[in-house]
């Protein structure tokens, strides 16, 4: 911890007084002296000669996102830095979490920033987590702990709505993975009953710094408050005792074959020069965490501004993947202008059947007339693929949920990140994501979203008389829905309730 260093008299903030006495904060950086590591001379290996591009991979498997994390972490010989909306007790979190007690025996340093949206249930092993030497773990805008967080949500509304929703994984200042994806099994294909689709970019180059540079700043800001400082307030175990805990729970499952999938083998290919990174121009984009202080009514961050110019950009086709999509009325004039210049939009979504938030989608279906008239293309997920009928018993296949936030634009720039189409994304929470011009990596991604709507998605229509029609295919050919495809009547007449609340500005 020789990084560290203490700020003396730092003013807490004056939210925050009510809730916590808050001790000295301590600062820390990235660690930018990594060249020597293993990970650093197999990146400016690949990178000799290249100028300031950087290598990409694409990450669209979820145990290759999982499987190269792990393997990251075991490479790590200086640091670790995570952040992260979410974190579960679950295979994956036991496994990285148990990764990370290793990696910081041998001396690397660990720093995992998490939103305390969802940390209630977790307090526990995370304080435990944080006892081991070497690694330091903090909450952003934290809730109060003496009392209820629905209590503590209704009585400070204000501050406890805007989130954190930032991810990134970035390991010797010199790899980093920035996308969609949480510590959590059904990020991972690591649950059996549900997947969630998502999408990460891996890079080496220039942007890895960036990305640390962006870390260091919420790390360091007065709303990412130390975990320890909830110790008198939350029961944790020992140590020792939560990681004979872990490798119990992960003994338990050593047969399972996603741990099994979870092996060495991208990150071998990586440090062998083998691993099929593509040449780009990337940048990070991210917004700074005083967005989350809500200055000034609905004052859109740096992320929301950087894909409003890219998308605007457009000439010929935009792609956008948004698993929470609720445009307003001036995203349908947005991207109804597009298609009035001739600029093909896609833009593909959770159906009520695939979303685990149905008011979110209650929202969201008012706009879908609106944006068919202005000639934009809707596709909707479904919540099992066609090989897998719905028609018939699928109890054994994982229902699939959209998570994926992605932008193509003119088969030349892909943006992945954490961002949603919609108010919370646009207003409240804090984002990041990578920009990437590659026609390649952009050429891949375009051909793969469009290649599996025919099988995953429901194409939605307008019918004659004014109403919706969702067009899928299934194994004895091809089908029309007049209604919302594979729910039942409760779920609809819910969803429609929740449609008439004023709730739009929250989602």
């Amino acid at each position: 911890m020789g990084m560290l260093k203490t700020i003396v008299g730092t003013r807490v903030p004056e939210k925050y007084q009510k809730f916590f006495n808050l001790p000295p904060r301590r600062e820390s950086s990235k660690i930018a002296d990594t060249d020597d590591t293993q990970l650093g001379r197999a990146a400016n290996e690949w990178l000799r000669g290249r100028g300031d591009k950087c290598g990409i991979l694409r990450l669209d498997l979820g145990l290759d996102a999982l499987a190269i994390r792990v393997g990251l972490i075991d490479a790590a010989e200086k640091s670790i830095d995570i952040q992260s909306y979410l974190i579960k007790d679950d295979l994956s979190g036991n496994l990285i979490s148990l990764k990370l007690i290793e990696a910081a025996q041998r001396g690397v340093r660990v720093r995992v920033l998490m939103d305390d949206a969802l940390t209630e249930d977790i307090d526990a092993g995370l304080l435990s987590l944080n006892y081991f030497s070497n690694i330091e773990i903090r909450v952003f805008n934290p809730f109060p702990r003496r009392r209820s967080r629905v209590i503590s949500f209704i009585a400070n509304f204000n501050i406890l709505n805007r989130r954190m929703h930032n991810k990134s994984f970035t390991v010797d200042n010199q790899v980093t993975i920035v996308g969609g994806r949480n510590i959590a099994d059904e990020y991972y294909q690591t649950r059996h009953d549900s997947e969630f689709l998502d999408e990460d970019l891996l890079a080496i180059g220039p942007v890895v710094d960036d990305v640390s540079d962006g870390f260091d700043e919420y790390w360091n800001t007065r709303e990412s408050v130390p975990i320890d400082v909830f110790e008198s307030l939350v029961e944790r175990r020992p140590p020792d005792e939560a990681l004979r805990a872990g490798r119990e729970f992960l003994e338990q499952h050593k047969d399972s074959p996603y741990l099994r999938a979870a092996d060495d083998r991208l990150i071998r290919q990586f440090l062998a020069g083998q691993l099929p990174l593509l040449e780009a121009v990337a940048e990070v984009v991210l917004d700074h965490p005083d967005k989350a202080r809500g200055l000034t009514r609905d004052q859109i961050g740096e992320t929301s501004e950087y894909l409003r110019k890219l998308i605007s950009s457009a000439t010929e086709e935009v792609i956008i993947v948004s698993p929470y999509f609720v445009p307003q009325k001036r995203g349908v004039r947005f991207l109804g202008g597009l298609a009035d210049n001739g600029v093909r939009v896609v833009v593909i979504t959770n159906s009520l059947a695939s979303t685990n938030h149905a008011s979110v989608h209650a929202v969201y279906a008012r706009y879908r007339k609106p944006l068919l008239r202005r000639g934009v293309e809707i596709y909707e997920l479904r919540p099992r693929a066609s090989g897998a009928s719905l028609e018939e018993d699928s109890s054994l296949i994982a229902k699939l949920t959209l998570h994926s936030k992605v932008a193509v634009v003119d088969r030349r720039d892909v943006f992945v990140g954490s961002f949603n189409l919609d108010p919370r994304s646009l207003y409240i929470n804090t984002e990041m994501g990578m920009s990437v011009r590659c026609e390649q990596l952009a050429t891949s991604m375009r051909h793969s979203v469009l290649r599996s709507l025919n099988r995953h998605a429901y194409s939605l229509r307008l019918a004659p008389n004014g109403g919706l029609r969702w067009k899928y295919m299934t194994r004895n050919g091809e089908k029309m829905a007049a209604k919302e495809p594979h729910t039942d009547l409760w779920l609809r007449i819910k969803t429609r309730l929740m449609g008439l609340l004023p709730i739009e500005s929250q989602m």
